[in-house]
């Protein structure tokens, strides 16, 4: 942090001798100062760099002229002084007018001491803090170069690389090519559009390659501690970029295949560490802002024909529309997906997807697919145990609710348990005493009473939708409920506990049924 005029007059030693900021208070608590000078020499300017305070008591303006004081004043701001601090008591006993009026003229902040202060205290704890700042960025610039320099010897890639360089900088960072294209982590968000990024050319061969950006959010200061630190990382990974660049052969994966290698290395668990991944999925374009959460997503194609590239192509390019940077890939059928939304956007954002998903797949693929989301989780990382119960989900509604669109491994849940109960003998007893007599009918008759408690169950009992879903007229509806409740010694669906037993049975009976079918899950 750059040590200012308004740091150095809340110095103990300064406090107490009252300063009153004359001129300039505007830039007093800005304005960075590079040392702290005393003289009593009226020619003291041509001895000065810049960007110092004057400490001073004005004994060497007491015999010169009006005229001579106020060149003085000119004299210093023209040099960059940054503040003239002026004690009173020992020479003056107020300030001379001309001096006030030059400083306000030609902007040098001007500080009145009301009471006497020995200088050397002033000096050795300004200076002591203006070290310490110093020795603070070099200690920054060596954690950052150690960090990079780490990351390059992992040897993971230039996604992977500009991931890291994102971490050091604490934001966003981009890598473009000088034809525009990105090739590496995150673009400019619209929450950042004002805000100017932080950019250096990086040079491959002795020819300009490309760019790398920063992107803070929101924008420092000019001079802050943010900017500091932008300039410090850029200045460390850009060679180090060139370096990862001329490895890659000039033409390194594109973000799209790194994050395709990032998501199956997740699913699969090649990976070293959570980290890892974490900068991986930020070089591949994949940052989880504050209030988001992360979403694992499984595309399943409800036609075993269906090409798995062709779904590929369609979802990475509606994701791209919906959520914005994605992870996106085909595993064993599937086409894994991983973003970032905020939660309470879960339900409409998946639902955008898989609408605009079917209407892009509509002319290729036959029977269209299921769009299931495994539960919100914070970061990338953790999307690792959240893949395999999107998968799970939609092969499950794939076979239990085969005309869903859209569902939640959270609307699962219930599913989820009882799969692995399927074979437990306690809820085998517990079907066959809700459903034994409806399965036993059915097995002699082929009348199909537990298929129609099933969808009336679901369709809200409502008959009318119930008759709908089943083909059938509502006189045979009305029978086969007739024939169901005696079977059943009576059908008291108003009863909750009743109601909640048949569908728990009923919901167990259909897991029944897909256990017998091959490949339930895959």
């Amino acid at each position: 942090m750059p040590f200012t005029v308004a740091d150095l007059l809340d110095l103990p030693s300064l406090r107490r001798a009252r300063p009153e900021i004359v001129s300039g208070s505007a830039a007093i608590a800005v304005q960075p100062v590079r040392w702290v000078h005393t003289s009593e020499i009226f020619e003291i300017a041509p001895l000065l760099k810049g960007g110092e305070v004057l400490l001073t008591t004005g004994l060497g303006l007491v015999a010169v002229s009006p005229d001579a004081r106020r060149s003085y004043i000119a004299d210093l701001a023209r040099v960059g002084v940054t503040a003239l601090v002026l004690e009173l008591g020992r020479t003056f006993p107020e300030v001379p007018a001309e001096v006030v009026t030059e400083a306000a003229r030609v902007g040098l902040p001007l500080v009145l001491l009301h009471g006497v202060v020995p200088f050397i205290e002033v000096t050795e704890a300004a200076h002591s803090r203006i070290l310490g700042g110093e020795l603070a960025e070099l200690r920054a610039a060596a954690g950052v170069r150690e960090h990079l320099l780490a990351a390059l010897a992992e040897n993971r890639g230039l996604a992977a690389f500009i991931g890291s360089v994102s971490e050091a900088a604490g934001c966003p960072a981009g890598l473009t090519t000088t034809a525009g294209e990105l090739v590496a982590g995150a673009e400019r968000t619209a929450e950042q559009a004002g805000d100017e990024p932080h950019t250096a050319v990086v040079t491959v061969g002795g020819e300009a390659w490309g760019s790398l950006s920063l992107h803070p959010v929101p924008a420092p200061e000019p001079g802050s501690p943010g900017a500091a630190v932008l300039r410090a990382v850029l200045e460390v990974a850009v060679p180090l970029v060139a370096v990862e660049v001329s490895r890659s052969g000039g033409a390194p994966v594109s973000r799209h295949q790194a994050g395709a290698d990032l998501l199956r290395d997740m699913v699969t668990g090649r990976y070293v560490s959570t980290g890892e991944l974490a900068s991986r999925a930020v070089g591949a374009g994949l940052v989880v802002r504050p209030g988001q959460k992360a979403i694992a997503i499984c595309v399943h194609p409800r036609a075993a024909r269906t090409s798995a590239s062709s779904v590929v192509i369609a979802a990475r390019a509606v994701a791209s529309r919906v959520y914005g940077a994605a992870l996106v890939a085909e595993h064993e059928g599937d086409v894994l997906i991983g973003v970032s939304t905020l939660p309470r956007e879960l339900r409409r954002t998946l639902a955008r997807f898989a609408e605009e998903l079917e209407g892009e797949l509509r002319s290729t693929v036959g029977g269209g697919v299921i769009v299931s989301a495994g539960s919100p989780v914070d970061d990338v990382p953790a999307l690792v145990s959240v893949f395999p119960s999107a998968r799970e989900t939609a092969a499950l509604a794939a076979r239990l609710t085969p005309s869903a669109t859209v569902v939640l491994a959270a609307d699962f849940a219930l599913y989820q348990l009882l799969v692995s109960l399927v074979d437990d003998e306690a809820l085998e007893s517990f079907v066959t005493g809700q459903l034994g007599a409806l399965l036993a009918h059915d097995a002699r008759t082929g009348a199909g009473l537990v298929m129609t408690l099933d969808t009336y169950l679901a369709s809200g009992l409502s008959k009318t939708r119930t008759a709908e879903t089943l083909g059938i007229r509502r006189q045979t509806l009305y029978g086969r409920l007739e024939r169901i409740a005696s079977l059943l010694g009576g059908l008291d669906l108003d009863n909750r506990e009743r109601r909640t037993a048949l569908d728990l049975a009923l919901v167990s009976w259909r897991l029944r049924l897909a256990a017998a079918q091959p490949a339930l899950l895959p």
